[in-house]
C-alpha cells in the first residue's frame, strides 16, 4: 500500500509545472500509440482481404482509399494537406471563375458565425463555411416569418441555431471560416437544389459522370444517383451502395459541363479530383471540388479497372510536369480571380489567396 504521506507528495509534484506537463506530453504520447496500433490493425486487416489477383490491375477505389491514408499520414506528422489545394471554397470559386465559368453570386462574407448580417439577405439563401466536407457547414435556407428553414424541411431553424452549429463544428475542427452567404441555385424539386452533376477527372480526361438528386438535404436515405459516361450514355446501376434512377433527366447542356470539368482538371496538379458542377436554366455553375471523395466508391470490376488505367496515366502526365520543373499550385485562367460582392470587389482570405497553394 502506499502511505498517505507518499500520495500527498505525489500529488503535490504533479501539480508543479514541469510535471504537469510532463504528465499531458505522456498522455499525448500513449493516445497517439493507441492510433497507430488502431490504424496497424485495419491496415493488417485489409492485407489480409486482398485477393493477390486483384493487385495486378488499376483500381480507382483502391488509389481513392489510399489517398485517404496518405492524407491521415501527412496529417499525423503535421505536413500540408495536399487536398487543400482545392478544398478551400472561396479560392476553388476564384479558380473556377478564372477559367470562365460561372461561380454562385455571393451575397456576404464574415469571419465568424456570430458575425453574419441576417436582416440582409434575400429570402433564399445558402450559408457555407471557407471550410468542411461531407456537407458540414452548409445550410440552404429560406426565410419563414422572422427565421428560416432547410429548403427541403418544413422544421424552422433559428440563427442562433444555425450559429451554435457552424460553432460546433469549428470547435472540432470541422469547418473553418470565414463564412458566407451565395444564392439558393433553383431547378430541383420544389424549385430549390438543382442536381448535382459530379465527375470523375483525371488531368484533363473524364472517366465518369454521375447525378445526385435529394428531396431533403441532410438525409443521404433520399438521395438518387444516375452514372453517365462522357457521351451521355447510360452504364447502368454500376454505383453500387446507392440508391439508381435512370429517370435523374441528363443536362441539356452536357457538352459544356464536359468541357469545363475538363478545363478545371487541367489546371489541378493532381492526377484525380472530382468536380462538381450543375446545369441551371442552361447555365453551367461551379459546385466545388472534392480530392478524396468519402462514402463507398464501389462502381464495378470493369469500371474500376478502366478508371484506374485513368488514374496512372494522370499521373505520369502530372509526374512528368513536376519533373520538367513545373510548380504544385493550381494553374489559374486569364479570366478574373477577384470575388465580387455587389460592386465590391472581396479578396480571398490569406490561406486561400489565387497564388497561395
Amino acid at each position: 500500500m502506499t502511505s498517505k504521506p507518499l500520495a500527498w507528495a505525489r500529488n503535490r509534484a504533479r501539480s508543479l509545472p514541469h510535471v504537469a506537463w510532463r504528465d499531458e506530453r505522456i498522455a499525448e504520447l500513449v493516445a497517439a500509440r493507441a492510433k497507430l496500433n488502431r490504424e496497424l490493425a485495419k491496415a493488417r486487416k485489409e492485407l489480409a482481404n486482398l485477393d493477390p489477383a486483384d493487385v495486378e490491375v488499376p483500381s480507382f477505389r483502391r488509389y481513392v482509399f489510399a489517398e485517404r491514408r496518405i492524407h491521415s499520414h501527412m496529417k499525423h506528422r503535421n505536413y500540408p494537406d495536399r487536398g487543400n489545394l482545392v478544398t478551400r471554397k472561396l479560392k476553388s470559386y476564384s479558380f473556377a471563375q478564372s477559367h470562365g465559368v460561372t461561380i454562385p453570386e455571393l451575397f456576404g462574407i464574415w469571419d465568424r458565425p456570430e458575425d453574419i448580417g441576417w436582416d440582409e439577405l434575400p429570402d433564399e439563401v445558402v450559408i457555407k463555411s471557407h471550410t468542411g466536407t461531407y456537407g458540414r457547414g452548409v445550410f440552404p435556407l429560406r426565410r419563414v416569418g422572422g427565421n428560416w428553414s432547410m429548403v427541403t424541411t418544413k422544421g424552422v431553424i433559428k440563427p442562433a441555431e444555425i450559429v451554435e452549429r457552424l460553432r460546433g463544428f469549428e470547435a472540432r475542427r470541422l469547418v473553418g471560416g470565414p463564412y458566407f452567404a451565395e444564392e439558393l441555385l433553383g431547378g430541383g424539386v420544389g424549385d430549390v437544389i438543382p442536381p448535382d452533376v459530379k465527375f470523375l477527372a483525371f488531368h484533363g480526361e473524364i472517366g465518369l459522370g454521375y447525378l445526385r438528386a435529394l428531396e431533403t438535404f441532410d438525409d443521404s436515405s433520399s438521395w438518387r444517383y444516375r452514372p453517365f459516361l462522357e457521351d451521355g450514355s447510360n452504364p447502368g446501376p454500376i454505383y453500387r451502395g446507392h440508391t439508381y434512377d435512370p429517370t435523374v433527366p441528363i443536362p441539356d447542356n452536357l457538352d459544356e459541363l464536359v468541357a469545363a470539368a475538363k478545363r478545371l482538371s487541367l489546371g489541378i496538379p493532381r492526377a484525380f479530383t472530382r468536380i462538381d458542377m450543375y446545369s441551371v436554366s442552361g447555365r453551367v455553375v461551379f459546385g466545388e471540388l472534392t480530392p478524396r471523395p468519402g462514402g463507398p466508391v464501389d462502381f464495378g470490376a470493369e469500371h474500376d479497372e478502366r478508371l484506374g488505367h485513368l488514374w496512372e496515366r494522370a499521373h505520369a502526365r502530372v509526374l512528368n510536369d513536376a519533373i520538367d520543373g513545373a510548380d504544385q499550385l493550381l494553374r489559374f485562367g486569364p479570366g478574373p480571380r477577384e470575388l465580387k460582392i455587389g460592386d465590391a470587389l472581396v479578396l480571398p482570405p490569406q490561406d486561400s489567396r489565387p497564388d497561395q497553394a
